[in-house]
């Protein structure tokens, strides 16, 4: 008998329970990463989920967990297709549980379907469940941040440096080569040890001022670490440690509380795709609230392409569409014109991020594009002002003149 760990959106050996268990054991270990094959093909609202950034991105985050777990006498092995018609249900098998529908849905066939030993671990949240302390979530963010705040804690770190070297994989998907753009705010490579780097370099100076820079557009301006978050090269806990780390050696201030707040923002957003399933990706969210959604396919085409007319919302788009990369003030902009100005059926914006952005998470994704279109977790339904935004957050339009 053989462990395997499936690893899913857990690329990383730090904070990893199930490589840590199975190391416990005697037996030869293996890792393996599926792609799931509808990842590849395009969807219900003609966009292929893992397009060629976020493809790029994962072949760069599984060399370097390869490099990381040969140095542990591991190997890992990447397929496409379906667990069940990769290993032989019969081993030891330890993956970290999921968030997304769908992936909690074939988490679920594979443990049915599994005759030796399985064991699930979580390991995606900052919190455990037995911390959330609400039986119903909240609909608001705000009570359960307070709630968070007040007494709730993350579970043990377990703490594992990564190796120095990449591995490199036979990558089973062959896609074409994004280009590189120079005016990216994402000039990063993925992997445990570049996500590692990252968070290093931004606690060491730029987290000082992120209060006030978040909404900027520049690499130093916002943390840059949901790309590693949303596959796993880093762990919430590891972001929060190393935060709490800073806080005790330089002080806190407003701007490292922020961080924090930010990390909350994402923890809601798991626990509300976890309770919510599949309710989530309806067309009235999980509001259930009735609203005419429109699929113009000109229109559609134009805002992908950045050729709206409407600078701001243009210029967010191109940076998209040559980067991967969007802020979070962006996201909001083109989001609410998308839903609120276009009245287009948000999943199909939410879809076409999925493709392109190269930090997709599934609930952080859904849950923003559900909230701007105000079939989510937003009591208020408000809309952005996109004349007043550019006004503020690019008032000499230095950024719309670097896009257009």
């Amino acid at each position: 008998m053989k462990t395997i760990i499936w690893y899913q959106n857990d690329l990383r050996v730090d904070d990893h329970r199930p490589l840590e268990e199975a190391l416990r054991h005697d037996d030869p270990i293996e890792g393996h990463y599926i792609i799931p094959q509808e990842e590849l093909i395009e969807n219900r609202f003609g966009h292929t989920p893992l397009g060629p950034r976020r493809l790029q991105f994962l072949n760069e985050s599984l060399d370097d967990l390869a490099g990381t777990l040969a140095a542990l006498g591991i190997p890992l092995f990447v397929h496409v297709g379906h667990p069940l018609d990769m290993f032989e249900p019969t081993d030891r098998l330890l993956f970290q549980r999921s968030i997304g529908y769908n992936e909690r849905r074939r988490e679920r066939e594979v443990m049915n379907a599994w005759r030796g030993d399985c064991q699930a671990f979580d390991g995606f949240t900052l919190y455990p469940r037995d911390e959330i302390p609400f039986e119903k979530l909240p609909f608001l963010f705000t009570e359960f941040r307070k709630a968070m705040e007040a007494d709730a804690r993350p579970d043990r770190l377990i703490e594992r440096s990564p190796a120095k070297e990449p591995y490199a994989l036979d990558f089973p998907v062959a896609y074409e080569q994004p280009r590189y753009d120079a005016r990216t705010a994402f000039p990063f490579r993925g992997g445990e040890r570049a996500g590692r780097e990252r968070l290093a370099a931004y606690l060491a100076g730029p987290v000082r001022t992120y209060k006030e820079t978040r909404n900027g557009f520049g690499v130093d301006d916002s943390s840059k670490l949901s790309a590693y978050l949303a596959n796993g090269s880093l762990s919430p806990r590891r972001v929060l440690h190393e935060l709490e780390q800073h806080e005790r050696s330089y002080g806190a201030n407003e701007s490292t509380y922020w961080l924090y707040f930010e990390l909350l923002w994402r923890e809601f957003f798991q626990w509300v795709a976890l309770e919510q399933g599949k309710r989530l990706f309806r067309a009235q969210g999980i509001r259930s609230k009735q609203k005419t959604w429109r699929v113009d396919d000109d229109v559609i085409g134009r805002w992908q392409a950045g050729e709206t007319g409407v600078d701001f919302v243009d210029a967010f788009m191109r940076e998209l569409n040559a980067t991967g990369w969007m802020s979070n003030r962006g996201r909001k902009i083109v989001a609410s014109y998308f839903a609120k100005e276009l009245g287009q059926d948000w999943r199909i914006g939410a879809s076409y991020f999925e493709s392109m952005l190269i930090d997709y998470d599934v609930a952080s994704n859904t849950g923003n594009w559900a909230y701007q279109a105000g079939v989510g977790n937003d009591s208020r339904d408000r809309r952005f002002n996109v004349t007043r935004q550019q006004d503020t957050y690019d008032p000499t339009g230095a950024f719309r003149n670097s896009w257009l």
